[in-house]
């Protein structure tokens, strides 16, 4: 028999070498005698077998609770210190990347080290995206429950893509989006799923759009179209229609882009040639995209006047609302969206102005029979009830149950703190422009949502230099740590955009952000 002394030496060996790396380990042991010889290499491995020796993670109460209190303290820290750090970090590609270059390897450092370095390598080097002057894309500051609410969904795991793998969250997300239907002005029997963000969202819309009008696509494939077809969106669509279009199989001569009027809204008659024209030379127009709020400018398509188009050409009308649509909280909404509740399809993303945490994409219909048709699947391995279950009706099989993230923010704040967030959006992103114009910018007007867009023009400089200047401001400024925001090209040049999805913002903020533009500018003028 074994002599079990030097194998219960080398397994103390290796429980010291892991306590002292404050690996959180429990050890069950039984018949330790009849275990085997450990080799050097297994001594040092983070997990092994031995007989009946097992080792596993500490998951007991009080090491969670330990560890969930440093991760609480972290959490009241990024609200709490969110404007005494930085919005832009300032710092490199190439310093970030040697923050955690090498920090990966066999052995872990366990969970309360790794939190430390969340503290010491993430933390001071993250763009500020909830500070009250970030301003730059549409990524909003998250309404408090909405990352508690993901600690949650994490922790739990569900699988959203059958309800008998997230039974709770699947109901809740039912709920979530019979209330975004209603909202948009959907019958009561429309469907929808939560997806990760609108790029999603806006290729399974033109899926179903693809196979409303193309059924035998499903399964004899593109060649059994008798002629190209084309689906319309404007100049100054979202950059994802085009990958979703790609994406559906269509080619980038299917994408026919219509010139825009103003601001940035489609030019509904230049539309209605350009279809009547390319039905005419024997192409099949099949779907047209609304902007429910551009990226760059916020602008709105009319889409009772679309829904028109299309009811006349028989074609799918698929609304982007993934920015502009929390403005139909608002009371009375944009009159540009009157004609939403005619869709066949929206997208909107809960991530961007309803204050959600990255990523919730959210994709609505009247048409549940086409869904199913589109994505049918047969599988004998997973269980069914009889109900189709979203993996059946949508792209994603396995799904982050992001509808319940969705669910508690808006249980815990309401839609009234959402309405009151994107009101007070509106109000300040026009005191931007109002104080910018009186300080000698030049300001795009008509803007409805929260995105305002100004010019820096002092005489004496080319077109050229001009919008080299405007690109200069938006750098001196974000190096300043105080704000962030970006540029835009719109009617040929380029503009200053500043964009507010945020729940922290108030006057004094905007106030700090106009005077540190007119000095930035100035300096930046008087340096050329």
């Amino acid at each position: 028999m074994l002599d079990p002394l030097p194998h219960l030496v080398a397994n103390i060996e290796f429980l010291t070498c892991c306590c002292a790396r404050d690996q959180c380990i429990t050890v069950e042991m039984d018949c330790l005698h009849k275990s085997r010889p450990i080799s050097k290499r297994e001594r040092h491995r983070p997990y092994f077998f031995c007989g009946n020796l097992r080792m596993s993670l500490d998951v007991s109460r009080e090491s969670l609770q330990r560890t969930a209190g440093r991760a609480a303290e972290y959490y009241t820290e990024i609200y709490a210190g969110l404007e005494e750090r930085r919005v832009d970090p300032g710092i490199t590609r190439e310093q970030a990347h040697q923050l955690f270059a090498g920090t990966l390897s066999d052995d872990g450092v366990g969970v309360d080290q790794a939190l430390q370095e969340f503290g010491e390598r993430v933390l001071p080097h993250s763009m500020g995206t909830p500070h009250p002057l970030y301003l730059g894309l549409v990524n909003s500051s998250p309404l408090p429950a909405g990352p508690l609410a993901d600690l949650l969904l994490s922790s739990l795991n569900n699988n959203g893509g059958a309800f008998h793998q997230s039974p709770a969250i699947t109901a809740a997300e039912t709920e979530v989006i019979k209330e975004f239907a209603r909202l948009c002005r959907l019958n009561d029997d429309a469907s929808g799923m939560i997806l990760p963000g609108g790029t999603f969202a806006n290729i399974q819309a033109l899926l179903l759009a693809r196979h409303a009008h193309f059924r035998q696509w499903t399964t004899a494939g593109p060649a059994s179209v008798p002629g190209r077809p084309l689906l319309y969106r404007s100049a100054v669509a979202h950059f994802c229609i085009d990958r979703a279009a790609a994406a559906i199989g269509l080619g980038s001569q299917s994408v026919v882009n219509v010139p825009i009027q103003g601001r940035g809204t489609i030019d509904l008659a230049a539309l209605e040639r350009q279809i009547e024209r390319d039905r005419s030379e024997g192409h099949i127009p099949f779907a047209v995209v609304a902007n429910g709020g551009t990226t760059g400018t916020g602008a709105i398509d009319d889409t009772a006047a679309i829904a028109e188009i299309c009811r006349r050409h028989d074609l799918w009308m698929h609304v982007d609302a993934c920015y502009g649509g929390a403005t139909l909280l608002l009371d009375p909404p944009p009159q540009e969206f009157a004609g939403i509740g005619q869709a066949d399809s929206i997208a909107i993303d809960p991530h961007k102005w309803f204050f959600m945490p990255i990523t919730a994409g959210l994709l609505l219909t009247p048409h549940r029979q086409v869904e199913v048709e589109a994505f049918e699947v047969a599988t004998s391995y997973i269980p069914g009830d009889g109900n189709v279950d979203p993996f059946r009706r949508g792209l994603p099989t396995s799904r982050r149950s992001s509808g319940l993230t969705v669910w508690m923010t808006l249980r815990a704040h309401g839609w009234s703190e959402v309405r009151n967030a994107v009101r007070r959006n509106i109000q300040l992103t026009r005191r931007i422009e109002d104080r910018l114009d009186e300080a000698g910018f030049r300001v795009l007007k008509g803007g409805q949502l929260s995105v305002a867009c100004a010019r820096w023009e002092p005489d004496g400089l080319a077109p050229g230099e001009l919008d080299a200047l405007q690109i200069r401001i938006a750098q001196e400024v974000a190096a300043t740590g105080k704000a962030w925001f970006s540029t835009v090209q719109h009617d040929g040049l380029t503009w200053l955009r500043m964009n507010m999805v945020n729940i922290h913002t108030r006057e004094r903020h905007v106030d700090e952000l106009t005077d540190l533009l007119s000095d930035v500018s100035a300096s930046c003028t008087s340096s050329c």
